[in-house]
C-alpha cells in the first residue's frame, strides 16, 4: 500500500467490517493521545483523518485518495494500526507481565499479547479491556476461518467489537478443503502484501 506523506509523522489505518481508511488523525501526535481520544466519552464520536484514503476490505488495489477530511465513527472501528511515536508522559507504571490473548472480532480473529499488572487475573483484565480501546502487541490477524491475513508489532483493538476473548495463545486454524487441492483452485493467501502494517495486509 502506498504510504501517505504526513506533516507530523503520524499515520493510522483503521479497519471496519467493510472498509479500511488511512490518514493523519487530527490533533494526535502520539499513541498515548490517540488512546485517550478514542476512550474519552465526552469527545466526538468520530475521529477525523486528514489526507485520507479509503478502500473496500480485502481490495487494496481499489484505494481512493480523498480531497477532504474523512470522519470515522469510533464504535465502527475493529482495530487500527498506528504509525508514530508513543510517549509514556512520565507516568510510573506498576510492574507488568505479558499474557497471550485470542480476540474474536468478526470478521477477524486477533492473536497477540496484552500487558497485565503482575498478579492480576487475566479473565478479569480482559473483561475490563472489552469496554475500551487497548493495545495488542505481536499481533497476528486471521479471518474467521483461520486463514492468515497479516501481522503487526502493535495494533489498537476496539474492545466493544469483541464477541469473545480468551487468555490463550491458540487460534482457530484454517482447514484445507477439497476444492483447495484442485489445480484450478484460487489460493486465498496469494496476495501482494508489500506493507507490514496489519490493516494493509489484513484487509
Amino acid at each position: 500500500m502506498r504510504k501517505l506523506v504526513q506533516d507530523n509523522g503520524v499515520r493510522i489505518e483503521v479497519v471496519t467490517t467493510t472498509f479500511v481508511a488511512s490518514g493523519t488523525p487530527d490533533g494526535v501526535h502520539d499513541l498515548g493521545r490517540l488512546l485517550e481520544n478514542l476512550n474519552n466519552p465526552t469527545l466526538s464520536r468520530q475521529i477525523e483523518l486528514q489526507h485520507p484514503a479509503v478502500r473496500p476490505l480485502y481490495r487494496a488495489a481499489a484505494q481512493l485518495p480523498l480531497d477532504a477530511p474523512l470522519l470515522v465513527r469510533r464504535e465502527q472501528i475493529i482495530f487500527a494500526h498506528f504509525d508514530g511515536p508513543h510517549y509514556t508522559r512520565g507516568v510510573v507504571r506498576a510492574e507488568r507481565k505479558q499474557a497471550p490473548v485470542l480476540l474474536l472480532a468478526p470478521p477477524f480473529q486477533i492473536q497477540g499479547i496484552v500487558a497485565l499488572s503482575t498478579g492480576a487475573d487475566a479473565a478479569a483484565v480482559l473483561r475490563t479491556l472489552m469496554q475500551s480501546f487497548f493495545v495488542v502487541t505481536g499481533a497476528h490477524v486471521y479471518d474467521a476461518d483461520g486463514n492468515a491475513l497479516g501481522e503487526g508489532e502493535q495494533i489498537i483493538v476496539n474492545g466493544a467489537a469483541l464477541q469473545m476473548t480468551c487468555a490463550t495463545p491458540a487460534h482457530i486454524g484454517a482447514v484445507a478443503t477439497p476444492t483447495s487441492l484442485h489445480a484450478g483452485a484460487i489460493a486465498i493467501d496469494d496476495v501482494d502484501a508489500d506493507d507490514d502494517a496489519v490493516p494493509a495486509r489484513a484487509a
